[in-house]
């Protein structure tokens, strides 16, 4: 249950990496982000299979270690969260050619506390010996709310990265069912 600022966010990471057959990482833009809350709670639907599986899991945020507690609250997320408001892992991934993270700078965002950018929603699944299974990085646009909405549904993710696991081939450019707007009201007003 880390809550390291970089410089040490790479080396964490790389901890992480060598302390497990994978590393299941997602990126989270803030406690504030209702899409965020939604998307880890989709993480820990199958956080109990992905450990099984030998993996561990992760988060990562350019957000200011003050509202880890906040975003710990209302997602109930209890594993490793690598706090790197200087985004120096998004850099490090971005340079390794592991996972393009988009980081928004805009002045509002600067406005709450993210001198550095905000970290836009992303995830890297990698095994120890640096095999990418799985990876998927937001591009902000108008569509989907900066950044917010169009994540993929992670218990898709997780069952190819399973298929991978077992030697199976999976297709790179597969398509998965992304959430959305309607998902989150959905999730608000019928807690499914």
């Amino acid at each position: 249950m880390s809550t390291n600022n970089s410089p040490g966010a790479v080396q964490e990471f790389d901890h992480l990496v060598q302390s497990a057959s994978f590393v299941f990482l997602l990126y989270y833009r803030g406690h504030w982000c209702p899409f965020c809350i939604a998307h880890f709670k989709q993480l820990i639907a199958i956080s109990d299979e992905i450990k099984s599986a030998g993996g561990v899991i992760a988060a990562a945020t350019a957000e200011v270690p003050e509202h880890l507690d906040k975003f710990r609250a209302s997602t109930g997320f209890s594993d490793t969260v690598i706090v790197d408001p200087e985004n120096a892992l998004a850099k490090h991934l971005k340079k390794e050619e592991l996972l393009d993270v988009a980081i928004s700078d805009s002045q509002l965002y600067q406005l709450r506390g993210y001198k550095h950018g905000m970290a836009q929603p992303a995830l890297l699944v990698m095994k120890r010996d640096g095999t990418v299974l799985q990876r998927w990085a937001i591009v902000p646009s108008i569509m989907n709310i900066g950044g917010a909405t169009d994540r993929p549904v992670l218990a898709e993710v997780w069952g190819n990265v399973q298929k991978q696991l077992r030697g199976e081939d999976v297709s790179t450019k597969q398509a998965y069912t992304t959430t959305g707007v309607l998902h989150l009201l959905s999730q608000k007003l019928f807690g499914h």
